[in-house]
């Protein structure tokens, strides 16, 4: 069943809440010393009637000694993968 154009605003801004109490849920995990890995796009592999959506599950636990907290991974400079019309 295709949603109707007030369903699909709901979800769209349910997703959009959702994302930012994520943020506000990792900075509390890892205010209190854990790791935090979100992950998401698992729908059709562990929903696969659709009825059921996620947004992401977060994996969380005890870091693993000293070393544990690593730097981000590098990032490609924005003029390498941005071009403007």
């Amino acid at each position: 069943m295709k949603p109707t154009a007030s369903e699909a605003l709901r979800l769209e801004l349910g997703r959009f809440s959702a994302a930012l109490q994520t943020g506000y849920f990792i900075l509390a995990v890892r205010a209190a010393g854990l790791h935090a890995g979100p992950m998401s796009g698992f729908d059709r592999e562990f929903f696969p009637e659709g009825r059921v959506t996620s947004l992401l599950l977060v994996n969380i636990g005890h870091p693993d000694g000293e070393d544990s907290w690593r730097e981000r991974q590098a990032r490609l400079p924005g003029d390498e993968v941005l071009r403007w019309a």
